[in-house]
């Protein structure tokens, strides 16, 4: 299976810049390669000009060396022997950690390169540029500009570099047309998505596949037309819906090449592409039901028969009926649990027998039961009960529920009664006792924790579903914190972190300590020792499935607001080590007043801005002025 290999140029990554390593990993530099090109081809294509020769040589050894430092010496080297050395530029770029210094190296090296080829080389080579060797530095500093402004809030400048970038060389031997497709959908830009798959219209990677299905769905939402490009998409590589449904996740460090059809290039995909189908409402439910992998294993795992004349008839001839009331009722587990990669909330079917204290059939789905479901572990009471003989009960006692007066000839024709009642204490005995055996001890829910209100709650959600439908991930550029201060708290400043413009995950996050949090982006500690280390509220975004179903009962009764299906807020502490809980009351309105006011100052002020905006929010508590500013970035 041949192996695509990206080539962007750049560092690769459009995050946070990494801090450099002692040790380069040993894989060879693809630029090392066009040295032994230009040897081969006797010079050709070397750069010219005074110190030019010189400072290429200096190159082809960095792109050689593996010690970071080394490279970062020799590229200052190649500049001081000529300045229009565009790659030495972007080298440097590469290995320095301060995002705003790495934005100024591309933009000297993009002016370096414009230089060194002259206007009549720009003009010349317009149609087929990465096809001249002489043209990649200039190429390969532009796409850097491009991703750097990306991280920078700078999306629109981004995607015109890209664009621009494909003018210049239709062939697009760097593959700028998938991140720029992911930027398109990412700022809701259909219609030049619509153009940029024009322009490729026999590209069949999965890239492709899946983003047409994608806007085909954003345009009419599941038409024939949407459903049969998915099916294409799938046909194309069939691992990409184990990764946008969460099923899998992928790996966390950036693969420098992938296979087509193969899980190397759905993690390539994912890894671009997911935000835009996370901000599509509805997208990925609609994946998720319509993954025809999914529906295959659905297919071969058991259905229910429900309640057939001749098992009935069997029922009443061969089971003798004893003087018991039962006890039958579906519950769902208050937690979810992770299921072949995915988060499923369970739902258990019980029959109890409360006067001999038995359970005496159950199942668990991972979905709610129908009346067939009901039906059928009634019956298995019946014919096969987990404890004593069979036999047909007198009553049977439910909770008011549809399926059930469904169901109530049914079981009167086995001789039994439907009886409605408010309370099913055994019943509840028993499924308490069957969660804990699958979950174990629930998180609470929120109405749970001191101090916490309905009326708290109810803010947080309406502030939480301004923030989603404000989307601020996709104005802000680096991560650079918010510092917080409200005299309505004890302590603080806190420091807010937009989450969702660089990663997959969409929310916010409150830490209280400045250092601490400065010291994550600088330090190349492991991802789980910067969790041990930090202390924060967060909130993030998904399903209901995601939330204890405490919370989402209670979201049901008093009407919380929620901005999408896909969009229940989900909020915890973090604690210092690996400590989380649910937030105190101070703790909710704390982030209840983020959520409302960090949207505002995005707009009114810029990232370098460093002025207080004083924003006043009304809290369960009363109205309170929360003072909100930018902080100097991280990684300086």
């Amino acid at each position: 299976m041949a192996r695509k290999r990206k080539d962007r140029g750049g560092s690769g990554k459009r995050g946070r810049p990494q801090r450099p390593k002692d040790v380069l990993p040993d894989l060879p530099d693809r630029r090392a390669i066009e040295g032994q090109m230009r040897s081969l081809l006797g010079g050709l294509g070397a750069p010219r000009g005074p110190g030019a020769a010189e400072a290429q040589e200096l190159l082809d050894e960095a792109f050689r060396e593996r010690d970071p430092r080394r490279r970062v010496s020799l590229a200052r080297r190649a500049l001081a022997a000529w300045p229009d050395c565009a790659d030495a530029y972007v080298l440097l770029a590469e290995h320095c950690p301060r995002r705003r210094e790495a934005l100024a190296l591309y933009q000297q090296g993009l002016a370096a390169g414009e230089r060194a080829l002259g206007p009549n080389g720009m003009a010349e080579h317009v149609g087929h540029f990465w096809g001249v060797l002489e043209t990649r530095p200039y190429m390969r500093a532009r796409l850097g500009l491009a991703f750097a402004l990306w991280t920078a809030g700078r999306r629109d400048e981004s995607i015109a570099h890209l664009q621009e970038m494909l003018r210049l060389n239709p062939n697009d031997n760097q593959g700028v047309r998938y991140p720029l497709a992911a930027q398109l959908l990412f700022l809701d830009r259909d219609d030049d998505v619509a153009r940029l798959l024009e322009q490729f219209p026999g590209e069949g990677s999965a890239f492709w596949a899946y983003t047409r299905a994608l806007l085909a769905f954003r345009q009419g939402g599941s038409t024939p037309k949407a459903l049969g490009l998915l099916d294409v998409a799938q046909k194309v590589n069939r691992h990409v819906p184990d990764y946008l449904t969460g099923r899998k996740f992928p790996p966390r460090d950036e693969q420098d090449s992938y296979s087509p059809g193969q899980e190397s290039e759905a993690h390539a995909y994912v890894a671009q592409f997911m935000p835009g189908w996370q901000s599509t409402p509805g997208a990925i439910a609609w994946l998720r039901a319509n993954d025809a992998e999914a529906v295959r294993r659905k297919e071969k795992g058991p259905h229910p028969r429900g309640p057939l004349g001749m098992v009935k008839k069997w029922l009443v001839a061969k089971l003798p009926q004893e003087p018991e009331s039962w006890q039958a009722g579906a519950r769902a587990l208050p937690s979810s649990l992770r299921i072949s990669g995915g988060l499923v909330r369970l739902w258990v079917v019980l029959v109890t027998c409360p006067s001999e204290g038995l359970v005496l059939a159950h199942l668990v789905l991972e979905e709610e039961p129908t009346s067939a479901h009901l039906w059928d572990v009634l019956a298995q009471a019946m014919q096969f009960p987990i404890s004593g003989a069979p036999h047909r009960p007198m009553a049977v006692m439910v909770r008011a529920d549809e399926r059930w007066e469904q169901l109530r000839p049914h079981v009167e024709e086995v001789g039994a009664r439907v009886v409605v009642v408010d309370e099913l204490e055994h019943f509840d005995e028993a499924f308490e006792s069957a969660s804990d055996r699958l979950i174990g001890k629930p998180m609470p829910g929120l109405l749970a924790m001191p101090g916490v209100t309905v009326e708290q709650v109810g803010r947080f959600y309406e502030a939480a579903a301004h923030y989603f439908r404000e989307a601020p991930w996709k104005v802000v550029g680096y991560e650079i914190p918010i510092e917080v201060r409200c005299d309505r708290f004890t302590g603080g400043p806190w420091y807010a972190v937009v989450m969702g413009q660089l990663g997959l995950t969409r929310g916010l996050a409150v830490y209280e300590d400045l250092k601490m949090l400065r010291s994550l982006f600088q330090r190349g500690d492991s991802d789980d020792e910067n969790a041990r280390r930090s202390v924060a509220t967060s909130v993030i975004y998904g399903p209901d499935v995601d939330l204890p179903l405490a919370d989402v009962e209670a979201g049901q009764r008093h009407g919380w607001e929620v901005a999408r299906a896909d969009a229940y807020p989900w909020i915890m502490h973090k604690e210092r080590g690996k400590a989380f809980r649910r937030p105190l009351g101070w703790e909710l309105e704390l982030m209840t007043g983020c959520l409302r006011s960090v949207p505002g100052v995005l707009r009114q002020r810029a990232q370098d801005d460093l002025r207080p905006e004083e924003v006043v929010v009304p809290l369960a508590s009363g109205e309170w002025t929360f003072s909100l500013s930018w902080v100097e970035e991280l990684d300086r």
